[in-house]
């Protein structure tokens, strides 16, 4: 499946870093792999890419309009989307893209999926440096109100798309960020929960609603956010991808 044109969160190439772990894996397991996308959501951001011939994708969310609009969309022999963990299921890797932010005790939830992640197997996913450019620009806006604006936009672009009848993709907007984290918490969550981390790269610079407005317009400019990312420091940088090894614990 063709990926996606690159936008300023960096998405693209937070596939690809998925995308790529994942065939790195493949490498020295039997097949199929099984495959848990905790937090799907309605599947289209990343879930869809992780379906393939050689994998078996779980897709998890509670959220129901998002978890139904993926299972119409998406559901097939290598597709099996739900609301709930599936019992008696081993997985070679389970994804958290985007996720853990969102959770009240991530941790609690790391160490509830641990037992179900088998031997060797990794862990991939994203999240935003809790104190970086994303969540200082998300503080700025909404101190001059200026999210309201967006929200409004955002609507009245859901209801443009309605009355053209054309389909709107369900996305759960109430659950915002709980969690705000220092890449040293997050080494901590990480080990805490029983995991080695192996890798932690660098997303972009910058990337929140009201730059996007601006910079989306420019290739260049998208280009450019997202390939100085590599070379700044961790704390300087919106996001961060990780992969982890399931330890001993």
């Amino acid at each position: 499946m063709q990926l996606p044109e690159e936008n300023i969160y960096g998405h693209t190439k937070k596939l690809k870093f998925i995308l790529k772990n994942i065939e790195e894996y493949k490498k020295q397991s039997n097949l199929p792999i099984k495959i848990l996308d905790f937090g799907c959501g309605n599947g289209e951001a990343v879930t869809k890419y992780l379906i393939q011939s050689d994998t078996i994708v779980y897709g998890i969310d509670i959220h129901d309009e998002s978890i139904e609009y993926a299972k119409n969309k998406f559901s097939c022999d290598n597709a099996i989307f739900q609301k709930d963990l599936p019992s008696n299921v081993e997985f070679d890797v389970i994804v958290y893209a985007d996720v853990l932010e969102h959770l009240e005790n991530p941790l609690k939830f790391l160490r509830e999926h641990f037992p179900l992640l088998k031997k060797g197997g990794i862990v991939l996913g994203s999240l935003p440096n809790g104190y970086g450019p994303f969540e200082i620009e998300k503080k700025i806006t909404k101190y001059l109100g200026m999210d309201l604006l967006i929200k409004l936009l955002i609507n009245f672009k859901r209801k443009l798309k309605k009355s053209e009848s054309l389909e709107l993709i369900p996305y759960n907007e109430e659950s915002g960020h709980v969690n705000f984290f220092t890449l040293k918490k997050l080494r901590k969550l990480f080990e805490d929960a029983g995991y080695k981390v192996e890798k932690i790269e660098n997303g972009p610079f910058i990337g929140a609603p009201m730059s996007e407005r601006f910079i989306k317009h420019f290739n260049s400019l998208i280009k450019f956010n997202v390939s100085i990312g590599e070379k700044l420091p961790h704390w300087l940088v919106s996001t961060w991808y990780f992969n982890l090894i399931k330890g001993n614990k």
